[in-house]
């Protein structure tokens, strides 16, 4: 039998929020507990289990590490996880192949490149194709590059083609240590910086270039093309846009490739500047709408890409303009506390929201009737962005719901990214009949969202994931970048 190591440590990193993340924040799997979760599901570990069976190998699960979206990484988090999945990469060796799952926008307190340095430390301990498939938001570097023998990034944004990516990545792999195919990489970052509203991959610049990339994969010699949109929110030298191309054994032809992506990539920066509607107009919008439900997209606050859920602008906004039959969900684990305390059926007066950092507005005092207290679990429905690379069990930690007026407020006690409808479902909320929803989410909520809306709104709120990146402190950032330079 020949057999390949499987493991990872996903993580995107907001280098601009306040709070570190340490190692509770991480769910860990180890040995045969990996299969036993991951098999059979949509995500990019579920697509590599497979694809190593099919490909006739057996895998060895080592360590898979993931955490939602937060701040840096603390050092001896890090290092316990990098230590600990090398540790048992030694102890299974010899293997044929090792095949990672990463993310690309990983950062820790003393580390940048933390993807650099797994895949540089997993080549120094094996002798044998190192492959990783990666989340399209991260940022390619020349440590990765070097170090891998292919990287394999996600296509879609939302991220519903995780599973599919990791096929390829175990097919590719396969075909590297059988000695078919002799992958040759380059790499090419034409200096643009996306927010988060500009990596959706059915808007420019992305769906340009993936539209051309599609094509230029008829040529048989090419191996793999990974369009990475970046992480805007990640204060690394190497963020932006990074494109790889991958040929069988021609570096000319992957040269050539690359530059012309790189040049379309460049001619469509002006779509980095893209930023959404202002709150007071998209709440009017919402409100005079005739066609439900209008999806309010709270980019600032967007969960996915490490902000803390909270933020009270669209709520204070929407309590101004009388809104009614809205429904804002906030991660407050102080007010589900009051609510739970007061118990279903009575009338509080509490402060919302805004307790976390000041990036995300105020709090704000209401008053309501506590409709529904849960323990905030459900299983997700779909195959949406999130439950792909956390798993489909959700916990939202205690739920409380709460009638302010015409507003369902959804307090949780954790911070819960609003990739799928059961979300609301399971706390006695019907998406469908809704008028107007907020979501602390960017792109990734359109998987389980635009089969529904009459209407997306995507809302220029202040915040941790704010789409104008030149309110950001940025310090290490390679310049020039547009569009923060001209």
């Amino acid at each position: 039998m020949r057999y390949i190591a499987i493991g990872g440590v996903v993580h995107e990193t907001n280098t601009f929020a306040p709070m570190l993340t340490s190692l509770e924040a991480f769910s860990q799997e180890e040995g045969d507990a990996i299969p036993q979760r991951w098999r059979d599901t949509h995500s990019s570990m579920g697509g590599v289990l497979e694809g190593i069976e099919n490909a006739g190998y057996e895998a060895v699960p080592l360590l898979y590490a993931a955490a939602m979206p937060s701040g840096l990484v603390t050092a001896d988090t890090y290092h316990h996880l990098l230590d600990h999945l090398i540790s048992l990469l030694r102890e299974s060796a010899p293997v044929d192949g090792v095949l990672l799952v990463l993310h690309g926008a990983m950062v820790a307190e003393d580390q940048d490149d933390c993807e650099g340095e797994i895949l540089e430390q997993v080549r120094a301990v094996v002798a044998c194709p190192v492959v990783s498939v990666l989340d399209m938001h991260g940022s390619l570097t020349e440590k990765m590059v070097n170090a891998a023998d292919a990287l394999i990034a996600f296509n879609q944004n939302p991220h519903l083609d995780t599973f599919e990516r990791g096929l390829e990545a175990a097919d590719l792999l396969s075909r590297i240590i059988e000695k078919s195919v002799v992958p040759v990489r380059v790499l090419a970052r034409p200096g643009i910086l996306l927010n988060a509203l500009a990596t959706g991959t059915s808007r420019l610049p992305l769906r340009t270039l993936h539209e051309r990339a599609a094509e230029l994969k008829r040529n048989s010699c090419v191996l793999n093309i990974s369009i990475m949109g970046g992480f805007a929110y990640s204060d690394i030298p190497d963020a932006g846009i990074s494109i790889l191309v991958t040929t069988d054994n021609d570096a000319q032809l992957a040269e050539q490739m690359v530059q012309e992506l790189a040049d379309l990539a460049w001619e469509y920066r002006e779509a980095a500047r893209d930023s959404g509607l202002q709150v007071d107009e998209a709440v009017r919008r919402a409100v005079s709408a005739e066609k439900f439900p209008v999806i309010l997209a709270d980019i600032g606050d967007n969960i996915g890409g490490g902000s803390p859920g909270d933020g009270t602008i669209l709520l204070r906004a929407l309590i101004a303009a009388d809104a009614q039959d809205a429904v804002v969900v906030l991660a407050d684990p102080q007010a589900v506390a009051q609510a739970v305390t007061a118990g279903i059926g009575t009338e509080i007066d509490i402060i919302v929201g805004g307790k976390v950092d000041d990036w995300h507005g105020e709090p704000v005092r209401v008053q309501g009737i506590v409709e529904n207290l849960t323990d905030g679990r459900f299983t997700t429905s779909g195959k949406d962005h999130f439950s792909n690379i956390y798993g489909q069990a959700v916990n939202m930690g205690r739920c409380a719901r709460l009638r302010c007026g015409g507003i369902t407020l959804l307090l949780t006690e954790k911070k819960t990214p609003p990739g799928d409808l059961e979300q609301l479902r399971s706390q006695g909320i019907i998406p469908d009949v809704q008028k107007i929803i907020v979501v602390k989410s960017t792109i990734a909520f359109r998987g389980a969202y635009e089969p529904i809306a009459a209407e997306i709104i995507e809302v220029d709120t202040p915040g941790l994931c704010a789409a104008n990146l030149a309110g950001f402190p940025y310090r290490k950032l390679r310049r020039p970048l547009f569009p923060l330079d001209s």
